[in-house]
């Protein structure tokens, strides 16, 4: 809370109301009962303050006599090269996604319309995606978690699925997926749908996330107008699923807000993840 004071001290209202949530958090709990007995009232600064210039130290007074020029040294012989000279580094492998041929779909788009659809979900976002979607650039997976039958507890059930999502972070990039928790007792089963740039599952998505082989993959046939409801259902977190109880869904896109990009490196940063993870329950 000290580096958020000395924040809201230095920055006016026009730069903190650029971050709702952060400042809403701060206004709370600087007007607690137990909070002005230690602090008293807290005031906003009305204009950033001016940056202060250091003056420049005063130079010395010349010497009136003039000093002697040292002696020039002599130039030094040249080092003779070695034979092994230091290797340049080599530039960055590209992703083999990168080389891909160019796609008509964004996803970045696709995710944008995903995420600011509230409304009519199926005439929006759904519809969205289908006339967005490219077959020769994209292609779309169902996963269904092998041992189901270790699902015996909600929360530890959900937690494995967060911590694949974590995992997956590496091709956030190239991918969108939903991953479902489904059934009203247990054992609960663990479903999902991903969308992948190329026609198959990534090489390196495979080889780096473990949990990959905990799932069987079966890639979807959309000429087959069951399995393309199956993926409409799946996207629009359809309840009951399948005939079942939904327990959960995650989505797996860009989550990373400006707030947190702004303040990530800095003092501020461990309070607004607090109040991040507060403000999801967590």
């Amino acid at each position: 809370m000290q580096p958020l004071l000395g924040l809201y001290s230095d920055l006016d209202k026009s730069f903190t109301s650029e971050f709702p949530h952060v400042e809403r958090y701060f206004w709370t709990m600087v007007n607690q009962p137990n909070f002005k007995k230690v602090m008293g009232d807290v005031k906003q600064a009305e204009s950033v303050p001016p940056v202060q210039k250091k003056a420049a130290p005063p130079k010395e007074q010349k010497q009136k006599e003039a000093k002697k020029e040292a002696p020039k040294e002599a130039p030094k012989p040249k080092a003779v090269e070695t034979e092994e000279e230091e290797e340049a580094p080599k530039p960055k492998p590209k992703n083999p996604l990168d080389l891909l041929p160019p796609s008509k779909m964004i996803l970045d788009e696709w995710k944008r319309l995903y995420s600011n659809t509230k409304t009519n979900f199926r005439e929006v976002a759904i519809k969205g995606f289908w006339d967005m979607y490219d077959p020769e650039g994209y292609s779309l997976w169902f996963c269904d978690y092998k041992y189901n039958d270790e699902n015996t507890v909600s929360f530890v059930t959900m937690n494995k699925v967060g911590g694949f999502l974590q995992r997956m972070d590496l091709c956030r990039k190239y991918a969108f997926g939903k991953m479902l928790v489904i059934g009203s007792e247990p054992p609960f089963k663990v479903k999902g749908l991903w969308l992948f740039r190329g026609p198959e599952i990534p090489k390196f998505v495979i080889d780096e996330v473990y949990d990959m082989e905990l799932y069987e993959w079966t890639k979807a046939d959309i000429s087959d107008e069951a399995q393309k409801e199956r993926v409409n259902a799946m996207i629009e977190d359809q309840e009951p699923f399948e005939g079942e109880a939904l327990l959960d869904a995650k989505c797996f896109k860009n989550t990373l807000s400006k707030v947190w990009a702004l303040l990530v490196g800095t003092e501020c940063a461990g309070c607004f993840f607090v109040y991040y993870l507060k403000s999801f329950g967590i």
